[in-house]
């Protein structure tokens, strides 16, 4: 078979798999199969139903491992549900399925059945962050280097956030109720606090961030988010401040500063455009 044959077989194969729910017509399933010791149309159908119950397995587990709080919350047969779903809608688009289920958090917004628990996107957003934080690169060793800010111009100065750093902003306690399901397995989660706040109409703002092999989550004051928004979008140290201090007359970047050291945020300082 050519290399042309056999891609034209992969991806009708892969169009098989992905069409879960509906009938898989015989002459894409025999194109798919061809070449898998399947001779007859009922073998092939057996073949490609393998292929998928294999394929939705695995998206089913990969979707719960980068969101256990979720699945806490709407139970492993809606997740099952969610991830064929996901599956068929947005197929992975790389062989890591540690990346798969980055769309979900838009799925559930758009799903009518759940405008009764609208918080459960924002949580899902929050733990998509927590998921990509784990594969994120490991913080430089030691210290960030911030001899710059002594020395030059805060005007061209930019910061460098370790990477797999992020922050959710929502107007439900996302944080509360990520942290009230962290308890340890086999224990059963106190929802009393996320409860309370979410009949107190509570938003909340949480950081991602790396130290060393561990994800934090914290929470962040408005001006916190509001300051670390301007870094992350790559704007300079003044322009950046001046712009939160006109908002936030409180913030102080003295004590931005020593948590940001503290907690491990910071990779280092860079150059920017004077302009930026």
């Amino acid at each position: 078979m050519s290399a042309a044959a056999e891609w034209a077989r992969q991806q009708a194969l892969l169009t098989a798999i992905r069409s879960a729910g509906s009938s898989p017509g015989l002459p894409v399933a025999a194109v798919a199969l061809r070449g898998h010791g399947a001779g007859q149309p009922a073998d092939r159908a057996a073949g490609l139903r393998a292929y998928r119950a294999n394929a939705q397995a695995i998206a089913e587990r990969a979707l719960c491992a980068a969101y256990p709080v979720l699945t806490q919350l709407v139970g492993e047969e809606a997740m099952a549900a969610l991830a064929r779903d996901l599956w068929r809608e947005h197929p992975p688009t790389r062989g890591d399925l540690a990346w798969f289920g980055a769309e979900l958090p838009a799925q559930l917004t758009a799903t009518p059945e759940l405008t009764d628990v609208p918080y459960l996107a924002d949580v899902a957003r929050l733990e998509w962050a927590v998921h990509r934080a784990h594969t994120a690169a490991d913080p430089p060793d030691g210290a960030p280097d911030l001899q710059a800010l002594a020395s030059g111009d805060a005007e061209a100065l930019g910061v460098r956030f370790v990477d797999g750093c992020a922050y959710i902003t929502s107007a439900w306690p996302v944080l509360t109720i990520w942290r009230v399901h962290q308890a340890p397995a086999g224990n059963e989660p106190d929802l009393g606090p996320a409860r309370e706040a979410l009949a107190a109409g509570q938003g909340e703002v949480a950081w991602i961030g790396r130290r060393g092999h561990r994800v934090d989550v914290v929470a962040l004051t408005p001006a916190e988010c509001a300051f670390n928004h301007e870094l992350l979008a790559g704007r300079a140290l003044g322009p950046a401040l001046a712009s939160v201090s006109t908002r936030h007359p409180e913030f102080s970047f003295e004590h931005w500063l020593l948590r940001a050291l503290r907690e491990g945020w910071l990779a280092g300082l860079q150059p920017l455009n004077p302009k930026t």
